[in-house]
């Protein structure tokens, strides 16, 4: 994992997450830290380890990190405006996955799906693990009858970074209603979807698990290793948040799945220094 340039201006005393959460990638930093388990830290996407991190911001009551600043030196920019500590006070960070959401939201309301299309691939390029870009991107694509890319996007809005954001309703409706093309008939998730709940907790038995697993699975034969890897994290994840009795019956225990995940994960986890 490549370190940013100015890492030695945050002060790092953990190591990186292996997961289930804080997801696999992470590596909290203490400035900026609330001190009620809400901090900062770096996050290294599934496939994207030789790029610096962005920064995320850890929301614990809502079991979530959420994407903050593009890099350590637009996070340090705004530790400094608010007097070297968690403030209000906001930066320009227009060329980052939320700013390149917002392009887009203004492009659709001129009406102009193909300029907002433009901001959202560049949203999903430059994170790819966020659900809401690869709908927003998949609803316009299907608005201007781009079939392909439309079904390929949608599938990424589904296969997505669940300890960042679960995805939404009408994702979900969009992927279960989706008249599959040729090309991706076969495709794990695609093949799978219909008998997809993703409806987790309160229950004492749940089939999407053991479903998910077969996703999983699925995406390592067609060799698509860093979304295998991102749902594996996510099942461990829907998992961690269970009763014990559940894990129980599923046979799952956090202590040996992140010792497994992090064989998985090694060459991932390995620090980067130039």
């Amino acid at each position: 994992m490549k370190l940013p340039k100015r890492i030695s201006e945050v002060s790092i005393n953990s190591e990186i997450e292996i997961g289930a959460y804080p997801p696999n990638g992470f590596l909290k930093f203490g400035e900026a830290s609330l001190g009620n388990g809400d901090y900062f830290g770096f996050y290294w996407e599934f496939g994207k380890e030789n790029q610096e991190p962005i920064i995320c911001e850890m929301i614990h009551d809502e079991g979530i990190i959420v994407p903050r600043f593009s890099n350590l030196d637009k996070f340090l920019e705004w530790y400094e405006l608010n007097d070297y500590d968690w403030g209000e006070e906001e930066i320009e960070n227009e060329e980052f996955v939320m700013g390149f959401i917002n392009k887009g939201n203004e492009y659709l309301k001129q009406n102009n799906p193909e300029k907002a299309i433009e901001c959202y691939k560049r949203s999903t390029d430059y994170f790819g693990e966020l659900s809401e870009n690869w709908f927003k991107l998949a609803s316009q694509l299907r608005r201007i009858g781009n079939e392909l890319e439309f079904q390929k996007s949608i599938i990424n809005a589904v296969i997505s970074n669940w300890a960042i954001e679960f995805p939404s309703q009408n994702a979900l409706r969009m992927i279960k209603s989706l008249n599959p093309i040729e090309e991706l008939k076969n495709h794990p998730l695609i093949e799978n979807r219909e008998n997809l709940e993703f409806n987790f907790g309160g229950k004492k038995e749940n089939k999407d698990y053991l479903i998910i697993k077969d996703i999983v699975a699925g995406l390592n034969d067609i060799g698509d290793i860093d979304r295998a890897l991102l749902m594996e994290q996510n099942y461990a994840l829907m998992m961690y948040w269970e009763t014990s009795s559940f894990q129980e019956r599923y046979n799952f225990n956090l202590d040996d799945w992140k010792k497994e995940f992090e064989q998985k994960t090694k060459k991932r986890l390995k620090i980067n220094v130039e």
